[in-house]
């Protein structure tokens, strides 16, 4: 019942990909051999979803409420999960359960630390009792020290067995999050709910999954993976199948004519998959880059910041210097963030303005091409019966009744991805409008007066030895003892995680808002696009004389592939 992207836009990938490996091998063998070349797909990376929280916080349920009951995980009121589980849901997603924290228990911390840093997504589940303040220490400690906050969605469990007053959870969560409160989203779920549903009559079982508000958390989780590009990879795979069907189709007809705009549009639709598919992982290494150098000058603060503890004279003066410097280091990955996706835009569209010339230039266009040339003869509509054999002597009209529509899209497809003259002189082509968009709207940057505000709170702290960052170097001096002085470490760390965890909470909110707004620019020219080739080919099926079981089977398959990537598709901006 649930919709778990993660989960089933592979599986519906796998299940398509295998149904139409099958029914290619029908086909001519040499059409055969290509095609399932064409459909090979990589092994994706099963994304890992790690759930952490307290012992009997819910997890174990929440694993068999999102799986609809295939796992069967121990609970109960104890430390029921004394080790990480790796659950691989049907070769598509690994949930992991880990060990609750905070039970006394070191040994259960470590291994849910060590599931937590591998982490594609983290649910953290806590019952609506809220939190106490061991938990949101282990809250901070996966937003800050981990940095996990945005892959982090915090799931409040058995939402049934306990009422609160509107207001008071999200007040609670809010608190625990405290810098990241606007950044990481939150949900209520009662998953034994959902579970009790799967069990009951159908008729029955409405009510009680929506009461479950299990909905919510896949939707939660779906936002989550849209917003960061995880599902990038699945659009591709899919996209993939999408055109293989439509060369299949291609391979099955014996009318030169039908074969020849059956095969430029597969081509057409493959010039764009493959450079979109090209177009988000270029997106995403810009972003990867940006992060990396926003972490880099986060850490030189830190630096400094440390520097002056160590320091005699622990002149405090420097961190006004340091502080300007980090927002100039910011001010300048931010800049080459947005020139990096401006490049992006501008180099990979020409590229593909080139496919199109080339698709433009082939025999199969010209042979399209030509048919305008014909059009002054009469065509006529074919009537579709899926039971009427096509007769031998039968002769074919020279411009079948799809023609006009395809002649017109392939003229249309050539001036509005700027095969004529190229993206850059042709101010009217899709290319042109995605990079002069994108340029107006990208341009999300860092507020440096919250820098400066971080850097100096950290040296005012510090200064005068406050409950938030109160370790000072006199510690090494004087600490003898071998735990102290890990005690001391590690809150040194944490201090400098707390500050590189600040500067990318916006760093990530600057690029994740930034791709998105370029994803959209995308989808609507792309899918304009795409539409234009799915509505070309269902007018040249629907005239088709002989339409063969085979001929429905696969075109049912495209018909699939196609409604997935539109659930796939680019999340809207949230106000």
């Amino acid at each position: 019942m649930n919709n778990l992207l993660y989960h089933s836009a592979p599986a519906v990938t796998r299940d398509l990909s295998e149904r139409l490996v099958e029914l290619i091998r029908n086909l001519r063998p040499d059409d055969a051999s290509r095609l399932q070349r064409m459909l090979a797909v990589d092994e994706h990376h099963r994304p890992q979803m790690v759930l952490t929280g307290q012992y009997s916080s819910g997890k174990s349920t929440l694993i068999e409420a999102l799986t609809d009951g295939k796992y069967q995980v121990p609970r109960g009121s104890a430390v029921t999960t004394d080790r990480v589980e790796v659950f691989n849901w049907d070769g598509m997603v690994d949930l992991v359960d880990t060990p609750g924290v905070q039970a006394g228990r070191p040994e259960h911390d470590e291994r849910a630390e060590e599931a937590l840093r591998s982490a594609d997504l983290v649910l953290f589940t806590v019952t609506v009792d809220l939190f106490d303040d061991r938990l949101v220490e282990h809250l901070r400690h996966v937003t800050e020290d981990l940095r996990k906050a945005p892959q982090l969605l915090v799931v409040l469990t058995k939402c049934r067995s306990l009422r609160a007053a509107e207001g008071v959870r999200e007040a609670e969560v809010r608190e625990a999050l405290g810098s990241f409160a606007d950044q990481v989203p939150w949900v209520e779920c009662d998953a034994k709910t959902y579970l009790e549903a799967l069990e009951v009559d159908p008729s029955r079982a409405a009510r009680r999954i929506a009461a479950s508000r299990m909905d919510k958390v896949t939707d939660a989780i779906n936002r989550i993976a849209r917003a960061r590009g995880d599902l990038a990879s699945f659009r591709v795979a899919l996209q993939r199948v999408a055109l293989v069907a439509g060369e299949a189709l291609a391979a099955l007809t014996d009318d030169p004519d039908e074969e020849a705009v059956l095969t430029v549009l597969a081509r057409q639709r493959s010039a764009l998959t493959t450079r979109r598919g090209l177009l988000d992982s270029a997106l995403e290494r810009q972003a990867t880059e940006f992060r990396t150098a926003c972490i880099r000058a986060a850490e030189h603060l830190a630096d400094t910041v440390e520097s002056i503890q160590e320091s005699p004279n622990r002149d405090w003066s420097r961190v006004d210097a340091a502080s300007v410097t980090l927002n100039d280091e910011l001010s300048s990955a931010n800049q080459r963030l947005l020139d990096g996706v401006r490049a992006v835009l501008a180099s990979q569209l020409a590229d593909l303005t080139s496919e199109v010339r080339e698709i433009e230039a082939s025999p199969y266009a010209r042979q399209l091409l030509a048919l305008d040339v014909q059009g002054d003869i009469e065509t006529q509509n074919i009537p579709v019966d899926p039971g009427l054999a096509r007769q031998p002597g039968r002769k074919q009209p020279r411009v079948p009744a799809w023609g006009p529509k395809s002649i017109e899209h392939l003229k249309a497809f050539q001036k509005v991805w700027g095969a004529g003259e190229g993206i850059k002189k042709s101010a009217g082509s899709a290319g042109h409008k995605i990079v002069y968009k994108a340029g107006k709207v990208v341009d999300i940057k860092f507020k440096p007066y919250q820098a400066v505000r971080w850097a100096n709170n950290i040296g005012k702290v510090a200064k005068i030895g406050g409950a938030v960052l109160p370790v000072a170097l006199e510690a090494y001096a004087v600490v003898k003892e071998e735990r102290q002085e890990v005690h001391a470490a590690k809150e040194k760390m944490r201090r400098r995680n707390a500050l590189v965890g600040r500067v990318l909470a916006q760093c990530d909110d600057i690029s994740s808002k930034t791709l998105i707004q370029v994803r959209l620019e995308l989808d609507d020219e792309f899918g304009k696009a795409l539409r234009a080739i799915d509505e070309v080919n269902r007018s040249v099926r629907d005239a088709r004389a002989f339409r063969t079981d085979l001929d429905r089977k696969i075109s049912a398959i495209q018909i699939e592939a196609q409604s997935m990537l539109d659930q796939l598709g680019a999340p809207a901006l949230e106000a």
